[in-house]
């Protein structure tokens, strides 16, 4: 199927339900990446992997490689990773420091800014060859929120404080949970499967899945499973708001509100925020969801970024945070946790990892059309924040990514504007 007119688009999605060929359709990938990844804002990084001149990791926007690079001047570039000769990617490494960028085609070599310094036989090039029109492609925008660094590589738009909107109140949960109110991301674990990008956002939403699917985790755990029960130990929420992005969380003891365990730490966190926000903060597990490609998770402290690499394969990254003050016994219990929980070896993901196959398959085979999310909260309302809320377990975050994806994907196309 070729999808190629607005009506058609309409055609795709309806309020409670996203047709199987928004997951296997390869016309349809292809659009989500012009349309929605080089179009919106996306995450690309944390100020706090770069923080010295020369720093520079690899990711993508899309399908596109980029280069997020801290250069002498203290700034931050994006740059497309593509070099302004024959095309060639021209850093294969995912992270480090360098003082410039060569390409290992012709060996044309670049500033960390992006503007090309010098090359092989260059008087061969031509008098009028001039090194300032062929450096590194920048992205039009780059903007940063609490650490948490986004790039877009349309010209025009909102503006990164419209894009994230309520969004920015969640990050600021994740971050002032830092008795010195910053986080610093580590290096990563990574995990794909052979499925399409949206099953991993929508599964972060999910309070319904996790106490059948992590049945075995949970079994062996001291926390009870997030299955959406209100109670004295356990308050549910999901909240959906604009540009597609929504948190689902509970109330609940976790790793860091133990205060015989964590007696520093939490001394450090009042001093800074007080005793009744620090004490919210501290029994908080939130998943907060940024449309289109970022999840923090407060409970482990870890972000994950989302890499669609094909229509049926995902690449996830997932960094382990620590709290800046929180002290080293507090944040390896924090890292420990996320690798118990998404590495290879641990004990959660693994279990989303096979469902997300199983329904890719299940999908290909299946004679219906339809993927449905029609579970909703007996108490849905709108909340005085313009928040569509519910305080039991309902399929309402899901539907929220569907109304974004249906207004990004209905602008008419365009090639994107760099500079």
């Amino acid at each position: 199927m070729v999808v190629e007119t607005r009506s058609r688009l309409h055609d795709l999605v309806r309020e409670d339900a996203a047709h199987r060929s928004l997951y296997l359709d390869p016309d349809v990938f292809s659009m989500e990446m012009r349309r929605i990844f080089e179009t919106t804002w996306v995450y690309v990084g944390h100020e706090s992997e770069i923080p010295n001149p020369g720093d520079f990791k690899t990711d993508r926007i899309g399908t596109r490689p980029i280069i997020v690079s801290r250069h002498t001047d203290g700034q931050i570039y994006v740059l497309l990773n593509s070099c302004s000769h024959r095309g060639s990617t021209v850093c294969e490494l995912p992270s480090g420091n360098t003082k410039s960028f060569r390409c290992p085609y012709h060996s044309w070599t670049y500033k960390t800014n992006g503007d090309l310094a010098l090359l092989p036989s260059r008087d061969r090039f031509g008098a009028d060859f001039d090194l300032a029109d062929y450096g590194l492609t920048r992205v039009a925008r780059v903007a940063s929120y609490r650490g948490f660094m986004f790039a877009s590589l349309a010209e025009d738009g909102p503006d990164l404080d419209e894009h994230l909107g309520r969004a920015k109140h969640y990050i600021d949960i994740f971050v002032d949970r830092s008795p010195m109110g910053c986080v610093q991301v580590t290096k990563p674990l990574k995990y794909e499967y052979q499925g399409n990008w949206k099953l991993q956002m929508e599964n972060m939403s999910d309070g319904y899945h996790a106490q059948y699917v992590h049945a075995s985790a949970f079994g062996t755990s001291v926390e009870p499973p997030p299955d959406g029960r209100s109670g004295p130990e356990r308050e549910h929420l999901e909240r959906s708001f604009a540009a597609g992005h929504g948190i689902m969380g509970w109330w609940t003891p976790e790793i860091i509100s133990n205060k015989q365990a964590n007696p520093e730490y939490f001394s450090a966190l009042v001093a800074r925020i007080g005793e009744e926000r620090a004490e919210k903060l501290a029994h908080m597990n939130l998943h907060l969801m940024v449309y289109p490609n970022l999840i923090l998770h407060t409970n482990y402290c870890h972000i994950r970024v989302v890499r669609p690499m094909t229509v049926d394969h995902t690449e996830i990254n997932t960094y382990p945070c620590k709290l800046e003050g929180a002290g080293d016994k507090l944040n390896e219990k924090l890292i420990n946790a996320t690798a118990v929980h998404v590495s290879p070896a641990g004990r959660v993901q693994v279990d989303d990892l096979e469902v997300f196959g199983r329904v890719t398959a299940g999908m290909r085979a299946n004679p219906l059309d339809w993927v449905r999310f029609k579970m909703r909260g007996s108490d849905e309302h709108v909340n005085e924040y313009g928040e569509i809320e519910s305080r039991c377990t309902s399929e309402l975050v899901p539907r929220g990514y569907y109304r974004e994806w249906l207004k990004l994907m209905s602008r008419e196309p365009r090639e994107p504007e760099i500079r």
